[in-house]
C-alpha cells in the first residue's frame, strides 16, 4: 500500500500522496460518524419540511379559509424555491466551500422554518415557505461533504445509511402532527424546523471544510491540517501519516488541468 511506504519513510525525500489514498489511510471512525450525524439530520430536515406541507395545507385551508388554488400554491412555492436553491448552492459550494454552503442552507431552513410560525397571513406564509424551499435546495451539499470524507471502501454502504435519516424524518412529521396540530399548527412547524437547527449547530462544531475542495483551490496546508485532525479523531497518530515530507495532490484537478 502507498501509505505503508509513507509511514516507513524516514528520509527527507518528499512524498506525494493522492487525496483518495489519504482519506483511505485515516479509515472509518468517530470522525466520519460525527459528520454522518450532522449531514444526516439535514436529510431529516428535508423530509420534515416537505412532508409538513400535507398537514399544514389542510389545517390552514380550514383555519384561514384558503382556496384550493392557494393551498396548491403554498405547496408549489416550496418546490420552486428548491429548484432555485439547488442552482445557487451548487455554484456557491464549488466556489466558496462546502462548509459555508452547508451552514448557509441550515441557517435558511431554520430561520424561515421558525418564521413560518409567525406568519400572519397567506402572502407572508408563501414568502417564508419559498425561502425554506430555497434552503432545502442546498441540502445536496451535506451529502457531498459526507461523501468526500469517506474512504472508497466504505462509500457505498455509508452513503446508503444516510438515507435512513430521511426515513426518520418522514416518520417524525406525522408524529409531530398528531401531538401538536390540535393545539397549534405553529408549534408543529417549530418542531419540524428543529432537525435542521440541530444539524447546523453540529455543523459549526464538528464539520470542517472538505479537504478535496481545499486541494482544488490550492490550499494544501489547510487540507493537510484537516486530515491530521481527522486521523487523530479516529485514533491514528497524524504524524505517522501526514508528516512534514508528505504533499497532497488531487488527481482529478491535475487530470483536468
Amino acid at each position: 500500500m502507498v501509505y505503508g511506504a509513507i509511514m516507513n519513510n524516514e528520509s527527507n525525500e518528499k512524498t506525494v500522496v493522492s487525496i483518495d489514498d489519504a482519506i483511505e489511510a485515516i479509515g472509518m471512525g468517530p470522525f466520519q460518524r460525527r459528520v454522518l450525524w450532522a449531514a444526516g439530520l439535514c436529510f431529516t430536515a428535508d423530509a420534515t419540511e416537505v412532508m409538513l406541507l400535507s398537514f399544514l395545507s389542510l389545517t390552514l385551508q380550514s383555519e384561514w379559509g384558503l382556496t384550493d388554488m392557494q393551498t396548491a400554491t403554498m405547496t408549489a412555492c416550496v418546490f420552486a424555491g428548491s429548484i432555485v436553491g439547488t442552482l445557487f448552492f451548487g455554484f456557491y459550494g464549488d466556489h466558496y466551500g462546502r462548509r459555508p454552503a452547508f451552514l448557509l442552507a441550515c441557517a435558511l431552513i431554520s430561520l424561515f422554518g421558525l418564521a413560518t410560525a409567525f406568519a400572519t397571513g397567506y402572502p407572508s406564509l408563501v414568502g417564508v415557505r419559498f425561502m425554506v424551499g430555497f434552503g432545502v435546495g442546498g441540502l445536496v451539499v451535506p451529502f457531498d461533504v459526507f461523501a468526500e470524507f469517506l474512504p472508497t471502501s466504505h462509500r457505498g454502504v455509508k452513503l446508503l445509511a444516510i438515507e435512513y435519516f430521511w426515513t426518520a424524518g418522514s416518520l417524525m412529521t406525522p408524529l409531530f402532527a398528531y401531538l401538536t396540530l390540535e393545539t397549534s399548527w405553529r408549534i408543529f412547524v417549530v418542531l419540524c424546523a428543529m432537525p435542521c437547527l440541530i444539524s447546523g449547530i453540529m455543523g459549526i462544531c464538528l464539520v470542517p471544510e472538505s479537504p478535496r475542495w481545499l486541494l482544488s483551490m490550492g490550499r494544501h496546508e489547510e487540507a493537510k491540517a484537516i486530515l491530521r485532525s481527522a486521523a487523530s479523531a479516529n485514533g491514528i497518530d497524524p504524524d505517522s501519516l501526514f508528516h512534514a515530507n508528505v504533499t497532497l495532490k488531487d488527481e482529478q484537478v491535475e487530470s483536468s488541468n
